[in-house]
């Protein structure tokens, strides 16, 4: 009996060590931000939860916008916009390990397939996309159009592609902008004869026209979807504003299929309510809940649309340049980012009706975006980052209380990049966060 005592309190002492031993790695963990400046041609690195600048990475190639991560390696693309490379630079050292040639100007990478080991890399100038081998930084294939293309009809801006994305483990899009159509592609290993070499090999399967330009694919999570709605993707078109040639469109959100047989086919449209002559989209959000998808319009609405039954159900006043939804599941919130204002508007997520505004940022001065487009909710569900960009102010929003608890001041107007959970007992992929 005396034994079993002994055994016990032993057991209880391990367990408190192992407690304690197990806070104080939480309280290590440091979650690392990568912002693309491309004011000053730097990478701007900041320790989170410090809320210190760590460092600012001088980039080779020219007007750093998004940083992403080269897969789930401790590594991050600067993705520079005015030259037809990227930095490759070390996420740990933060040394700049040097370019990595494309053979067009980059927009964005953050689609990454895990399986194959790939990351893709969208077309600046070009609707076309690199695909890369991350742990060799290599471009192993190339698909799309090898043009220059300027987009001057629709929303959105002038770049040629949308933004890079998977849709299974072989198949993946490219978005041409100017030519609004998305291409699917596929994606094949082959060995090369009389050796143990192989070389991925791509080819065009399909293509399907848009209504105006498209922005982006939705990301959203197929773990549990039937077999009939993993095959079902949305896509957001954002938009003609303009008279010309036929007339404003309104921003919709795509319903696109995939057929077994790799055909893509759009098979409805969900059109946002207003004057289009003054709208346009430029990113839309899954909800948690899987049926509702919140979309910001640059005029100043956030309209939740309920896919199922194909209607808009709740349309918020929000702010200038609506864009991003952060979802905050564990506090039923959603962070709405409003490019061209000074505040963020918070949304409860259960009735879709605006909580409140929250000052962010102070008036433009540098003639660039208010609010960055990349965002970051800690994992205890506690705390909201993101930067004040045209500012140049990093800032942390308390989300119990709702208001702003801390700032840092980094200079610059660092826009869009990558969160790295830098904790060394976290391997998960779920670690990391990038921004569209």
């Amino acid at each position: 009996m005396k034994q079993n005592i002994y055994v016990t309190l032993f057991v209880s002492v391990l367990m408190m060590f192992s407690q304690a031993s197990m806070a104080r790695a939480a309280g290590q963990a440091e979650v690392r931000a990568f912002y693309g400046d491309k004011k000053d041609n730097t990478v701007v690195v900041i320790d989170v939860k410090k809320m210190q600048l760590i460092k600012k990475v001088a980039t080779e190639g020219l007007t750093p916008y998004p940083v992403d991560r080269a897969g789930y390696l401790d590594k991050v693309y600067a993705i520079t916009r005015g030259s037809s490379s990227m930095d490759v630079i070390d996420a740990s050292s933060l040394e700049n390990l040097g370019l990595l040639h494309l053979n067009h100007k980059p927009r964005s990478g953050e689609s990454y397939n895990s399986r194959l080991g790939l990351a893709l890399i969208a077309g600046a100038d070009k609707p076309l996309t690199s695909v890369i081998d991350v742990v060799n930084d290599r471009v192993v294939a190339e698909a799309g159009k090898d043009q220059i293309t300027t987009q001057t009809t629709d929303n959105g801006g002038t770049i040629s592609s949308g933004h890079p994305a998977w849709l299974t483990k072989d198949r993946f899009v490219v978005i041409d902008r100017a030519n609004r159509v998305i291409q699917l592609w596929g994606i094949e290993k082959i060995q090369v004869a009389n050796s143990l070499d192989y070389e991925w090999e791509v080819f065009l399967l399909d293509e399907v026209d848009t209504p105006t330009a498209v922005h982006h694919m939705l990301h959203r999570d197929t773990a549990m979807l039937s077999k009939r709605e993993k095959r079902t993707f949305y896509a957001l078109a954002e938009g003609k504003s303009s008279s010309d040639n036929g007339g404003a469109i309104s921003p919709a959100i795509l319903e696109i299929r995939l057929s077994e047989r790799d055909r893509l086919r759009l098979v409805d449209q969900i059109s946002l309510p207003g004057d289009a002559s003054v709208m346009s989209s430029h990113h839309a959000d899954f909800h948690p809940d899987g049926q509702h998808i919140y979309v910001g319009s640059s005029e100043g609405h956030l309209f939740v649309i309920d896919r199922v039954n194909k209607v808009v159900v709740s349309t918020i006043k929000t702010g200038l340049g609506t864009g991003h939804t952060r979802f905050v599941p564990a506090r039923n919130l959603a962070i709405v980012t409003n490019h061209h204002d000074t505040f963020v508007t918070v949304i409860n997520t259960k009735t879709h009706r605006k909580i409140k505004n929250i000052v962010v940022s102070g008036p433009k001065i540098n003639g660039e975006i208010l609010q960055s487009h990349t965002n970051f909710v800690s994992p205890d569900s506690k705390f909201y980052y993101a930067f004040a960009s045209d500012n140049g102010t990093f800032f942390e929003l308390n989300l119990q209380k709702l208001r702003v608890k801390r700032t840092l001041y980094t200079g610059g107007v660092p826009v869009q990049g990558s969160f790295i959970n830098w904790d060394k007992y976290s391997y998960s992929a779920a670690s990391s966060t990038s921004g569209m």
